[in-house]
């Protein structure tokens, strides 16, 4: 039996054995066989690579480079916390009391980054500090790639997804430091670019959120932030979408507290969003004033309202509040900048594309090659020149020359305590575990009291006759020059201490053997 098909009014026979299917052209309907052929490129364009994906690939090249090259700068006392609390975890189990510092010895301790600490953990148990630079590059480059990959998913130009990338990158350069807060900001971005690609196009991946809020709710404790964009997905999918919005402001309401912890997380994350003094004491908790250091942020949160203002009807509902939100997160407090940063690269593209509609990369097509071979060559030599770096250079921000000296110091002194700044306090338990107990505190200054705040303020700003007694009966004063120099011409001043160590990176006072503690 033959097949027929009309086309305009006529009858035409299609031989048996051949299916035939729709083709649409130009509203009609024209048979067309089953049958595919290998597509023949045209001659001299069939070699050349995609234009916007080597510009893109060119732009995280250019970010992995800053990484790999800043390696060194981008550890810092958080990171020697990280590995501290992990080998605490490892060896000891979850911690629910303090045992490492002086001041806060038996307080309350509710780790909830215990999961991320125990990753960068294992990976210095396998390899030492290179590999633990070496992930976290990786993971910054990561979460710098998933971000452009989403803003393209989203519909917008490689244009503008290479400029918001680059504008992204300068608004919080700190985002860079070796902590695990860059595990945190892998999860936002995933979390962040399926809940835009939901609002555009609804689909059942959007679960993929779940598990990613349960991980990131023993990364970090910025998870609170990621379920407040999947609560406002919620929100807005009531009415189109019933049971889909349960399931995601159910996950969003729980996933904090899915940890070892539980519910006693509510207590540890109302005090680090809301105590007043916390955020009075830290720089990055406070409020994003107008400055040099913010002065990135500013110009891309004007240039944010104003593109809302101008074409908020090419993104959707969802995407202008989470911007929004994001915005005044970040102007909140500055260490919430990084959270608007990377939300501005991937829902920010589809915005500036008016702006950039003219910018075809395919115009310069002959430029194609160079570029991609450029790009590949300098992501090897980088990685090359990594590899090649002794370990030395990892840690060349850091007095490793000392860390025995101190110890020795401390272990010759009558009680053996030191009063390390919060630069060196977490350098010093790692490099040598048993001043485990000794030292006297941290950065985990959510463990302080208040009264212990503020002995520690005045101390830094020499406020007050009794400004000493922050360092009251330590043995050792250890300290960086470059950050307390009118602290350390205090302590000198009063014949109480004398220098034993000192280097353009570090200083260390011992107490004069007949006055061990300082009066106030």
């Amino acid at each position: 039996m033959q097949n027929r098909l009309t086309s305009g009014g006529a009858a035409r026979r299609v031989p048996n054995g051949l299916r035939a299917r729709e083709m649409r052209f130009d509203q009609t309907t024209m048979p067309g066989p089953a049958i595919r052929l290998r597509p023949r490129p045209l001659a001299g364009v069939a070699a050349v690579p995609d234009a916007g994906r080597v510009v893109l690939a060119a732009v995280v090249a250019f970010w992995f480079v800053l990484v790999i090259v800043m390696l060194p700068l981008q550890l810092v006392q958080d990171s020697w916390l990280a590995l501290v609390s992990g080998r605490e975890v490892a060896k000891h189990g979850l911690p629910h009391h303090d045992s490492l510092t002086l001041w806060t010895l038996g307080a309350q301790w509710i780790d909830q980054q215990w999961l991320g600490q125990l990753f960068y953990y294992g990976l210095a148990r396998l390899g030492g500090i290179r590999t633990v630079l070496f992930v976290h590059a990786l993971v910054l480059v990561s979460t710098m790639a998933f971000g452009l990959r989403a803003a393209r998913g989203l519909g917008a130009s490689v244009p503008s997804v290479a400029l918001a990338g680059v504008a992204a990158l300068t608004v919080a350069p700190w985002a860079m430091q070796m902590r695990t807060q860059d595990l945190g900001e892998l999860a936002f971005v995933l979390v962040l670019g399926l809940l835009a690609l939901d609002a555009r196009k609804p689909s059942r991946r959007v679960y993929l959120v779940v598990p990613l809020l349960f991980l990131w709710a023993n990364v970090h404790g910025s998870v609170v932030l990621g379920a407040g964009l999947v609560a406002l997905r919620a929100v807005l999918l009531l009415r189109s979408r019933l049971r889909r919005s349960l399931v995601l402001f159910a996950a969003a309401a729980v996933s904090p507290f899915v940890s070892p912890y539980g519910f006693s997380l509510a207590g540890y994350y109302h005090h680090l969003l809301a105590d007043p003094i916390l955020h009075s004491f830290i720089n990055e908790w406070g409020p994003s004033t107008p400055s040099a250091k913010t002065a990135a942020f500013y110009a891309l949160a004007a240039a944010t309202i104003w593109l809302i203002g101008r074409h908020g009807k090419r993104v959707t509902g969802f995407e202008q509040l989470a911007l929004l939100l994001t915005l005044c997160s970040a102007a909140g407090a500055i260490r919430n900048i990084v959270w608007f940063g990377l939300t501005a690269l991937v829902l920010l593209p589809r915005l500036i594309d008016p702006l950039v509609s003219d910018l075809d990369f395919r115009r310069f097509g002959r430029f194609v090659r160079p570029l991609a071979a450029l790009t590949i060559a300098t992501v090897l030599t980088t990685v090359a020149y990594a590899a090649s770096r002794p370990a030395g250079w990892y840690l060349s921000q850091w007095p490793v020359a000392q860390s025995d000296r101190i110890a020795e110091l401390a272990r010759a002194s009558g009680n053996g305590s030191v009063f390390a700044d919060d630069r060196f306090a977490d350098w010093l338990l790692w490099t040598q575990p048993q001043l485990r107990g000794r030292v006297a505190y941290d950065v985990r200054f959510e463990l302080f009291k208040p009264k212990q705040l503020r002995a520690l303020a005045y101390y830094r700003n020499r406020i007050g006759d009794g400004w000493r007694a922050a360092a009251s009966g330590q043995a050792l004063d250890v300290f960086d020059p470059a950050l307390q120099r009118d602290v350390e011409a205090g302590l000198l001043a009063g014949h109480r201490f004398h220098a034993v160590v000192r280097t353009p990176q570090i200083v260390v006072l011992a107490a004069e053997p007949r006055r061990g503690a300082l009066g106030g």
